[in-house]
């Protein structure tokens, strides 16, 4: 689905000229749980934001369903992003204002489709919120506004949802059940792709590759 070829990624801080990335191969099947570890500062956010194409590499190809996007427009790409990629972020990214409906419902506006009530609330039940969707997100534990982010990422019916430490600020009970949900996506035919410092659960996913110093190691 998703291929990597020789990719590079270089940007300047101050004086000094950065490698992020120095030449990564790597590929994504469909219904693949892949997990992406490393060091801070190994270059494991830089390649999720190549992997989602929000990022230009220096270097090489990024391939997806087998179009190359390296040299797309940026009007492409955006529309590339909003149809077939979902983004789950540590950070969550609920909008305060909002209900959990409407954060649900957030990328469809963008996208310019109607927001189905049907829709939402069968995303709402399967990461087990459907009786919270009037709440604004101060309401939510840490694990319901992680679980809301998902459904988010997976309203537009993407074709990889790409999941930046999505257990990283969630005690050990909350990142199992996190865990199990991208598990059963992922079951279900989403490529999956979690960047984790968390090393017990990343040996759970079907496959974990390492980066370090801009390198790839299965």
């Amino acid at each position: 689905m998703i291929e990597l070829k020789q990719i590079e990624k270089n940007y300047r801080r101050g004086a000094e000229e950065v490698r992020a990335l120095r030449g990564v191969d790597l590929s994504i099947a469909a219904g693949e749980l892949l997990a992406i570890i490393g060091p801070s500062g190994a270059g494991k956010t830089t390649l999720l934001h190549i992997l989602g194409c929000l990022d230009q590499p220096s270097k090489g190809d990024v391939l997806f369903d087998g179009v190359n996007t390296s040299n797309m427009p940026e009007s492409e790409l955006v529309q590339l992003r909003r149809e077939k990629i979902g983004f789950v972020f540590q950070q969550f990214y609920l909008i305060p204002g909002l209900s959990v409906f409407d954060n649900i419902a957030l990328p469809l506006l963008f996208s310019k489709k109607q927001a189905s009530r049907s829709k939402i609330l069968a995303l709402a039940e399967m990461v087990g919120l459907e009786h919270r969707l009037d709440h604004a997100p101060a309401q939510l534990s840490g694990g319901e506004m992680q679980r809301a982010a998902i459904a988010r990422g997976l309203v537009n019916d993407p074709e990889v949802l790409l999941a930046d430490e999505p257990t990283g600020n969630l005690d050990s009970e909350n990142s199992d059940k996190i865990y199990a949900l991208l598990r059963s996506l992922s079951q279900n035919g989403l490529a999956t792709v979690m960047i984790t410092h968390n090393t017990e659960l990343a040996a759970r996913a079907q496959r974990t590759v390492q980066i370090r110093d801009g390198l790839v190691h299965p």
